[in-house]
């Protein structure tokens, strides 16, 4: 981190979560795997807890006795679903570099995010038109029997009505994936309904209705509220969505030149009617214009006219080169970024990215990080 960042950020937080496994990656760029060569980062989580559930998706990812065993001696499996790029490409009749679109990957580990197995191919490619440059930043959220994955896809509008020759614009759109296994996905492209009437991104879905409505987290790019956490209702998890406005923005911090906030991973019930959310913090230094993402947290409650409760910002800021400085070609430096958490026993398990290069764990104690946060006031 440089001296700038470091003079301007101060962690106050009032619980400390702690880094997994020393600190050392649960998940690396795959070298052998031309799609994940360079970075692995913003990855879903979905905790499947040892049963009859978790048995049955033993033969869907083709796990042998020893990975099947590891995981119902460690009581389940984490379903890490990530995004990955590989090396740039060169067009052949030009010559010129281009970066690679992101792919989304699927790795098996442990609740406690000790890798057990790893898909070789992707399980999402930039293939499809809504998504034909890049599938990016995937939220996986369980609705019955059906996991409904949100993710950012980024597509040429030329593949939309432009003319030929025509400059070719990017559209980012909130899309929509399903399984129940993981390995077979129906694809049901941009949703619908007004939340993509501009760009938009970080789209989490709730796990339960609130006040009778199906709830989603998103992002807008541009617009009134841009940049902020919105929130859109539906009657049905898959939309389609009405949006329902700014529902937080970033606070004000004089040491930067811009801030915003977008959610994280999928709201976490608290058990007495309130959520728990982990969400992101960009920033522009103000004195160089150097860009920090940082973890946070929110206490939300519907029930009240001002439902976000408390919130702890940040929670967490990179710390060491190792989540600091990211891949030279991809990566970005200064950012932690997580689409995913859980809990396990008495910890919120929450894997990370750090420098939009490869992917870490932290956990924090649950009941504390309620407490902390109902001892803050929103403002």
């Amino acid at each position: 981190m440089s001296p700038t960042i470091e003079k301007s950020v101060q962690v106050i937080s009032p619980v400390c979560p702690k880094r997994m496994h020393d600190g050392v990656p649960i998940l690396v760029p795959e070298m052998e795997n031309v799609w994940e060569n360079k970075v692995v980062l913003n990855p879903a989580a979905v905790l499947i807890e040892s049963g009859d559930e978790l048995t049955a998706l033993f033969s869907s990812w083709r796990l042998n006795t020893g990975q099947q065993s590891q995981l119902n001696d460690a009581g389940g499996a984490c379903v890490l679903i990530y995004r990955a790029q590989g090396e740039t490409l060169e067009k052949r009749t030009s010559g010129e570099r281009m970066q690679s679109p992101s792919f989304l990957g699927l790795a098996i580990l442990t609740p406690d995010l000790k890798l057990v197995h790893r898909l070789n191919s992707p399980i999402l490619k930039p293939d499809s038109p809504w998504h034909n440059l890049g599938v990016e930043d995937p939220r996986c959220t369980k609705v019955g029997d059906t996991y409904y994955l949100y993710y950012t896809g980024n597509a040429s509008e030329n593949l939309s009505g432009k003319k030929p020759g025509q400059a070719a614009q990017t559209q980012t759109r909130i899309c929509l994936a399903t399984t129940s296994d993981f390995i077979s996905w129906d694809q049901h492209g941009p949703v619908a309904g007004d939340i993509n009437s501009v760009a938009n991104k970080n789209a989490a879905l709730f796990p339960d209705p609130v006040n009778s409505s199906w709830l989603l987290f998103h992002r807008p790019m541009s617009g009134p509220g841009a940049m902020a956490i919105h929130t859109a209702s539906a009657g049905d998890p898959a939309g389609p969505w009405e949006s329902t406005g700014v529902f937080m923005e970033s606070l004000d911090y004089p040491e930067m030149r811009r801030s915003w906030i977008g959610a994280g991973a999928p709201p976490v019930p608290t058990g007495d009617g309130r959520f728990v959310m982990i969400y992101h913090q960009g920033h522009y230094l103000r004195l160089d214009g150097t860009r920090l993402y940082t973890l946070a947290a929110a206490l939300i409650d519907f029930r009240l006219i001002d439902p976000v409760q408390g919130r702890i910002e940040p929670l967490m800021i990179p710390t060491g080169a190792i989540e600091r400085v990211g891949d030279l070609q991809l990566g970005v430096n200064n950012v932690l970024f997580t689409c995913g958490n859980y809990l396990w026993g008495d910890d919120l398990i929450v894997p990370y990215a750090a420098a939009d290069s490869r992917i870490f764990g932290a956990k924090i104690n649950f009941v504390r990080l309620i407490e902390a946060l109902d001892t803050t006031i929103s403002n």
